[in-house]
């Protein structure tokens, strides 16, 4: 399961994460395309809203797809808004080198506590040409271990690059029930040329029965050729 670890996986039976599910959007939500051909080749494919089960906080997820022809970084503000349209929580993500054609996932988490009687959600796109994506350099991989998933990753280049962000979605019978991820380094966010490195996932999750992973790797400056 290498470069295409961005289907849908199959899964058995396991009692996993934080986070209990819902239907895509729950909550209203209205979806601010930034202008500009960039912006405009970054196609959403499914928009999730999970709250976590100790209503802490709920996780906006945006599974998206690279159309515009360019390896590209993204900035992406998310932003909840109260029933009198007022701004009340915005929160960033940012993907750093997503490769051309590749599937990837953006997330804002907000505090429960900020959005309380419910909101509507929304984001804002910028996004730009990068020369600094090493996505053909890793691959990773997935095994059940007990009730968890291992997910391991290689550098396959010389170089040292930044830790591969992997970010995981869970659903059950179609709904969006779980929302993970993590950082895979060797030590703090340097991932060194020729490592092999591996975290688990869905320590917490509630019932699944698929997943949608998706990665991005990154080297640490743009004038670094891969």
């Amino acid at each position: 399961m290498k470069k295409q670890i961005f289907s849908i996986l199959s899964t058995v039976g396991m009692s996993l994460l934080i986070l209990f599910g819902v239907n895509k959007c729950v909550f209203p939500s209205n979806v601010v395309y930034a202008a500009g051909n960039l912006e405009n080749g970054i196609t959403i494919e499914d928009e999730y809203i999970i709250p976590d089960k100790f209503d802490w906080c709920t996780y906006y997820v945006l599974v998206a797809t690279n159309n515009t022809g360019k390896d590209v970084e993204i900035n992406a503000d998310f932003s909840a808004t109260d029933s009198k349209k007022s701004v009340v929580s915005l929160v960033h993500d940012r993907a750093d080198a997503v490769k051309d054609g590749q599937k990837f996932i953006l997330y804002g988490q907000f505090l429960n506590e900020n959005i309380k009687g419910g909101a509507t959600f929304s984001y804002d796109l910028n996004v730009a040409e990068t020369d600094n994506c090493t996505y053909n350099m890793v691959d990773i991989d997935t095994s059940a271990k007990e009730k968890c998933i291992e997910v391991s990753a290689t550098n396959y280049s010389e170089k040292d690059i930044q830790g591969v962000g992997v970010r995981t979605l869970f659903t059950k019978n179609g709904r969006a029930v779980a929302f993970d991820t993590v950082n895979i380094a060797d030590v703090g966010y340097t991932f060194h040329g020729g490592s092999t490195n591996s975290q688990m996932i869905g320590l917490n999750a509630s019932d699944y029965d698929n997943y949608i992973i998706t990665y991005i790797s990154a080297g640490f400056d743009t004038e670094q050729t891969f």
